[in-house]
């Protein structure tokens, strides 16, 4: 039997009670309108531009950039036995407010869910522990705010829905999928991986959840590509993707792709605990040495003034502050608006709500 939603049944409503729906479900945002079935098929997905949409809420930042975004699919990549795993653990960490980083928790009490199905439950229990050796948590007793699962036994098939279930019950911020190509059967096949990715990208929307996601790469020594149809897939529908290459004990990490601002280049490496250590400073570049020139300019014009600037009146508070010229203060506003630090919200600029510094 079909099931029908209640928009199935608008055109023989009354012209007055289809508007009064239409009114009633403003409140409630599209996405809950769309679960209800409050939505007409095509107005689900029109983009309304006098709405105001939220921007990425990043978990953790680093020397004041934001990344891994709640509501989003991230990935990992890198060589066998690179680093992959080791990598997740300091994010992991960080995202709960592990100090032995140089990254910045942004929200108190976040909770992390790993998934792992690549290892037995002994290894997956020693990557725990190290989460909680970095946490600073006793071992006696097992903390709320982490999870980790082994499901190398369970059946393929099973995978996934134990991932949605366990996600959907706990709320976590971040979950880790660490062997995201063993949620299929052949991660070359189109349907398969279009059907994960698919799957994926509408359980980190519904549940406000950023899910990284772990991947090799192609088995070529000069090949950075994740493998697979799977691998295309999740590359052009991350929002971030980190690479771990490994030098003489030594893990660096780039971010090869992103939506948002990339995080600088870092470096770890394991201790003799097996623990991961932090290697080196982070290393700045000329454009992120930009970037936090003029986020902290920013920061310092927009102090105290939550109701923003006319673009005029920005100019001349930029030139003031950074004893510049017009024309640089111009091409000081444009680069801060493009890198999402400032925005257009009606006929001033505001300072994003989630500035990194």
């Amino acid at each position: 039997m079909k099931q029908y939603k209640f928009y199935d049944l608008m055109d023989d409503l009354p012209k007055e009670v289809q508007m009064a729906v239409r009114e009633a479900r403003k409140p409630f945002g599209v996405e809950a309108a769309k679960r209800w079935g409050l939505c007409e098929t095509s107005e689900a997905y029109e983009i309304d531009i006098t709405q105001v949409y939220p921007e990425p809420r990043f978990t953790v930042r680093l020397n004041g950039v934001g990344t891994l975004p709640r509501g989003d699919i991230q990935a990992v990549k890198a060589k066998s036995k690179n680093g992959k795993s080791f990598l997740c653990t300091v994010f992991v960490a960080s995202v709960m407010g592990c100090k032995d980083f140089q990254f910045e928790a942004v929200e108190d009490g976040a909770k992390v869910l790993y998934f792992d199905t690549e290892q037995n439950e002994r290894n997956t229990a020693a990557l725990a522990k190290r989460v909680y050796s970095l946490m600073k948590w006793s071992t006696e007793r097992n903390n709320e705010r982490f999870k980790a699962y082994s499901l190398r036994s369970a059946a393929i098939s099973e995978r996934l829905p134990i991932i949605e279930r366990v996600v959907r019950e706990n709320a976590p911020t971040v979950a880790v999928i660490d062997g995201v190509a063993d949620l299929l059967e052949d991660f070359n096949d189109v349907g398969q991986s279009s059907e994960i990715i698919n799957s994926l990208m509408r359980l980190s929307a519904e549940n406000d959840v950023a899910i990284i996601n772990v991947l090799h790469t192609n088995k070529r020594k000069d090949d950075s590509d994740m493998k697979g149809h799977l691998g295309t897939l999740l590359l052009q529908k991350a929002s971030d993707v980190f690479e771990v290459k490994k030098n003489d004990g030594t893990f660096n990490v780039s971010e090869s792709d992103c939506r948002n601002i990339a995080i600088p280049d870092f470096s770890f490496s394991i201790g003799a605990d097996g623990v991961p250590i932090w290697s080196l400073d982070v290393k700045t570049t000329k454009g992120e040495e930009e970037l936090m020139e003029v986020l902290a300019k920013m920061n310092t014009i927009f102090e105290g003034v939550p109701d923003g600037f006319t673009y005029k009146e920005l100019t001349e508070k930029y030139m003031m502050e950074a004893a510049v010229a017009e024309r640089t203060a111009k091409n000081k506003i444009k680069f801060a608006k493009d890198s999402n630090i400032i925005k257009v919200d009606g006929k001033k600029y505001v300072l994003v709500d989630n500035d990194p510094i």
